[in-house]
Formats: C-alpha cells, sequence, structure tokens
C-alpha cells in the first residue's frame, strides 16, 4: 500500500486548494471537518490533464481558459450511508460537523478542493490517497 496525506484547506474564507497530483492512487478519501459555526459548501474538482489546471478559474468561463481551465467537478460518495453527492451541488456543511467522503479517482491526474458559499466558521480538509495494492 502507498499513502499520502496532504492539508488541502485550512481556511475561514473561500479558498480554492491549487490541487495535487492524483494519477499513482485509485482512491481519495476526504475529511472534512467544520467548525461549530461553519456555514459553507465544499467542491472536489479533478482534472485528466498532464499539467495542473487552474482550479480557480470560474466554471462558467473554463471553456475560454484553455488547458489551464480543464477540469470538472467531481461526484463523492459519504462513508456514512453510502449516498452519492453530485460534484455540481457540492458538500453543504452546517455546524460542527464532520464528513468523510471517497473520491473515485481512477483515471484522474489531478484532484483540488473548493470551499465557497462561507458564511460563518472555519473547515479543514485533509485528503488521504493511496491504493489498495
Amino acid at each position: 500500500w502507498t499513502v499520502q496525506r496532504d492539508i488541502l484547506i485550512d481556511a475561514a474564507a473561500t479558498t480554492v486548494h491549487a490541487g495535487i497530483r492524483v494519477t499513482d492512487y485509485n482512491i481519495v478519501v476526504l475529511g472534512i471537518y467544520g467548525s461549530p459555526t461553519a456555514n459553507m459548501t465544499i467542491y472536489v474538482k479533478g482534472s485528466v490533464e498532464d499539467t495542473r489546471p487552474t482550479f480557480s478559474v470560474a466554471s462558467a468561463v473554463r471553456a475560454q481558459n484553455g488547458a489551464a481551465g480543464r477540469w470538472d467537478f467531481v461526484d463523492v460518495i459519504d462513508l456514512e450511508d453510502n449516498a452519492s453527492i453530485d460534484g455540481d451541488v457540492g458538500v453543504a456543511l452546517s455546524g460542527n460537523v464532520i464528513r468523510l467522503v471517497e473520491v473515485n479517482t481512477n483515471g484522474l491526474d489531478w484532484l483540488s478542493v473548493h470551499a465557497t458559499a462561507v458564511v460563518a466558521g472555519t473547515v479543514t480538509v485533509v485528503g488521504m490517497s493511496t491504493t489498495n495494492q
């Protein structure tokens, strides 16, 4: 087994992580830890590009930015109840909440997370990337 851990976000404001390379990992589990007052949405983004895209490029203008905008929102699975969370909807946080979600990274080269619609509180997102070999 190969394991890599990364702190992707530790913030109190809208934040977009630059992205981590996940080419060699087929499973990524994200620990999303909201503060008692957390009120925001976390989006997971992925790309199959050779070079890291600019994950902060607004989704509405991605096509106009060439390779820099070649990313999309990624569906995740909530490990609590196995529910699929649509990538376009994101993971909603409200209050002191901990969410563990799995990202199917088969075929992805880059992964990023984006905290947005921040009304209050803070969030920490930790990623654990692994192979099952």
